[in-house]
């Protein structure tokens, strides 16, 4: 099977060679030109010949002129769409355009989007956005909606560049932040809005970021895949695919992954395999691996899903 024959078969929970593989993490690039991004993630494609490619932009999402944070209710008030042609998105767009030139014929690749509450929290000083949900809610939910009307705009840009998908990065839906009710009315309709609007993309994943996550609460949302912390947080890669019903998306310990060994991370790789089998499992990380993981480490993760082929292609051709 090709790269796109693969994840698209995994996506859909079909029978494929071998589990698809990929993992990312944050370059630190945001100040750089979009070309310079985009040389960046195709190196880093090429090098560990992955499956599909997620695309970590780091871009900042602008604040209203003057203001150098988020402070008062004045201040989300003054915070209104942005369009999908304002020069804020020209570098990552000029990235997602680059990378779809040189990969886009041989493997996906999505586009990270972080959803509006966590958009939200770095516009603001710490503590703010507690705040303003207290003290004025209607001016905080305006904000988000208009956030959430950017960012589905973005992502629907991404789409006619060459994304397959997004990955929207939930930083909310979480026991630590809100519980799963308060979520309903802060995170859930704004993370919809964005998800609407790229709908026919084959290849939209949720990534349910932190510990006591409100799994069952976001699982239902229309997206192809999930991806979460499970060596951190219930459920067990096994327990959300059967609850979810959705291809899942990990297998590997990000938190630990820069300071175990590769034979440790192979089985990490061969263990997500035997406990989910090879049918609506891509094997990666349960969010971004720091960027002082080793090659070698790395290239383990290629290596024990070459071997879970290998395994099941002795098993057919064993005497029965």
């Amino acid at each position: 099977m090709n790269k796109i024959e693969r994840v698209t078969g995994a996506l859909k929970g079909d029978e494929v060679d071998r589990p698809p593989f990929s993992f990312w993490y944050h370059f630190g690039l945001q100040h750089m030109p979009g070309r310079t991004h985009a040389e960046a993630e195709i190196d880093f494609y090429r090098a560990y010949d992955l499956d599909f490619l997620k695309v970590m932009s780091d871009y900042p999402y602008p604040l209203p002129g003057g203001l150098e944070a988020v402070e008062t209710e004045e201040d989300w008030s003054r915070i209104e769409p942005i369009s999908p042609d304002n020069e804020c998105w020209s570098e990552q767009l000029t990235a997602l355009s680059r990378i779809n030139d040189a990969i886009g014929k041989e493997a996906m690749f999505i586009e990270t989007i972080f959803s509006p509450w966590i958009t939200a929290r770095r516009l603001a000083r710490s503590g703010v956005l507690a705040t303003a949900r207290e003290a004025y809610p209607d001016a905080l939910l305006a904000a988000m909606d208009a956030i959430a009307t950017s960012l589905a705009a973005y992502a629907k840009q991404a789409v006619e560049r060459g994304a397959a998908g997004i990955f929207l990065s939930l930083g909310a839906a979480t026991d630590d932040v809100m519980t799963s009710e308060e979520y309903k009315t802060w995170g859930r309709p704004f993370d919809l809005k964005i998800l609407e609007a790229v709908s026919g993309a084959p290849f939209n994943v949720l990534h349910i970021h932190g510990k006591r996550i409100h799994f069952d609460s976001v699982s239902d949302y229309p997206v192809s895949a999930l991806n979460w912390s499970h060596f951190l947080t219930e459920p067990s890669l096994i327990e959300g695919k059967r609850r979810s019903g959705k291809t899942v998306l990990g297998g590997i310990d990000e938190a630990t992954a820069s300071h175990v060994s590769a034979p440790e991370i192979s089985e990490q790789v061969k263990n997500a395999i035997s406990e989910v089998g090879v049918r609506g499992l891509i094997v990666t990380p349960g969010c971004s691996i720091t960027t002082d993981t080793r090659e070698m480490s790395l290239r383990a993760i290629r290596a024990a899903v070459e071997s879970a082929r290998d395994s099941a292609n002795d098993e057919r051709r064993a005497p029965r």
